[in-house]
C-alpha cells in the first residue's frame, strides 16, 4: 500500500494561517502528502492503509539547522567550561575519532532526533583525523540508516594555534587540502533535485579556526558549485574580542568583508550582534541558526 491515511489527530499544519484542526486527517501518497484538513479522511481511498492516530499530534517534520553529530561521543566532557575553554579541552580528544566511531555517534544523535520529531539535519562536521578513514561518509551512511533527509556540511580549520589560531596543529588542515576535499564531496555526494535526500554544504569553521584565504576561496567554490555556506559566528563574547584584535571589526563584518554574507549562507549562533549587524543580516538575506 503507497497511501497512508491518519485519522483523529489533532493537526497543526503551520501554514501561513496557523491553522489547526482538533480532530483532523493526513494523507501521504508515496513520499507526499496530498491532503491535510479537518475531520477524518475520505472512506475507500484506493492502496489505502488508515490508521487511528487519535491521541497524537500531528505537525509538519522539524528542521535541525546546526548540529555535530559526532560530540555525541564526548557528551558530559568539560560540561563547565566556557566554549574557548570546551574547545581547548576536547580538541585533543577529538583528535582520536574515527569513522566508526563518527557512524556509531551520528546514528544515535539522527535516531534522537528522528524521536523527536525531526524529518532534517544538517551536520557540521571539521575534524578530520589523518587515519581516522571517511568520517563524512560515516555521518551520510548513519543519516541513510536511521531515514533522515540530511545536509551535511563539509567543515574544515586550517588556522592551527602556531598561527594565531584556537586548535591544535594537529587537527588542523591544509587550505589547497581542504578545497579539493570540498571539491570531491560535492562530486561524489550532493544530490540537486528538489526531492533530494542528500545535500553537500561547504563550512570552515568559525573565525578562530580558518585563514581569510580559506573563507574567501570557499565561498567562491560554494557558488562555483552552487551549494550553500555555513559557519560559526559571534557566538562568544571571546570570538568578539578575537575578531576585534586580529582584524579590527566585529565578527559580522569580517564575514561581510569575504563575500559571507547572503541568501546562501547561514550562520551559527549569532548571540552577540549589535543593531548595525541585525540590520546587516537583514539587507543580504543571510539566515541564522540561533
Amino acid at each position: 500500500m503507497s497511501v497512508l491515511v491518519l485519522n483523529g489527530c489533532a493537526v497543526a499544519t503551520v501554514d501561513p494561517q496557523r491553522t489547526e484542526h482538533a480532530s483532523g486527517h493526513v494523507i501521504i501518497d508515496g513520499s507526499r502528502i496530498t491532503s491535510v484538513g479537518a475531520g477524518p479522511a475520505p472512506a475507500g481511498l484506493p492502496d489505502a492503509r488508515y490508521t487511528d492516530a487519535a491521541g497524537c499530534l500531528a505537525t509538519p517534520g522539524l528542521v535541525n539547522t546546526h548540529h555535530h553529530l559526532y560530540q555525541w561521543a564526548t557528551r558530559g566532557q568539560a560540561v563547565d567550561a566556557t566554549l574557548f575553554g570546551w574547545l581547548t579541552e576536547l580538541y585533543p580528544v577529538w583528535a582520536g575519532i574515527d569513522e566508526q566511531i563518527v557512524q556509531a555517534a551520528a546514528t544515535a544523535a539522527l535516531a534522537w532526533l528522528a524521536r523527536t520529531g525531526c524529518t532534517t539535519s544538517m551536520d557540521h562536521h571539521y575534524i578530520f583525523p589523518r587515519g581516522g578513514g571517511d568520517v563524512l561518509a560515516a555521518t551520510i551512511c548513519a543519516a541513510r540508516d536511521v531515514g533522515l533527509r540530511f545536509h551535511p556540511t563539509r567543515g574544515s580549520m586550517d588556522l592551527g594555534k602556531s598561527s594565531g589560531g584556537l586548535p591544535p596543529d594537529a587537527v588542523v588542515e591544509d587550505c589547497d587540502e581542504i578545497l579539493a576535499a570540498c571539491a570531491a564531496a560535492i562530486e561524489r555526494f550532493h544530490d540537486p533535485a528538489p526531492d533530494s535526500m542528500l545535500r553537500i554544504g561547504i563550512s570552515p569553521c568559525s573565525p578562530f579556526s580558518v585563514t581569510r584565504e580559506l573563507m574567501t576561496q570557499a565561498a567562491a567554490l560554494a557558488r562555483a558549485r552552487q551549494v550553500r555556506l555555513h559557519t560559526h559566528l559571534s557566538e562568544t563574547a571571546d570570538e568578539v574580542t578575537f575578531c576585534a584584535e586580529r582584524f579590527g571589526c566585529s565578527p559580522v563584518e569580517y564575514a561581510e568583508s569575504l563575500g559571507w554574507l547572503g541568501a546562501d549562507v547561514w550562520l551559527a549562533h549569532a548571540v552577540h550582534l549589535d543593531d548595525a549587524d541585525i540590520a546587516r543580516l537583514a539587507a543580504t538575506g543571510t539566515g541564522v541558526a540561533h
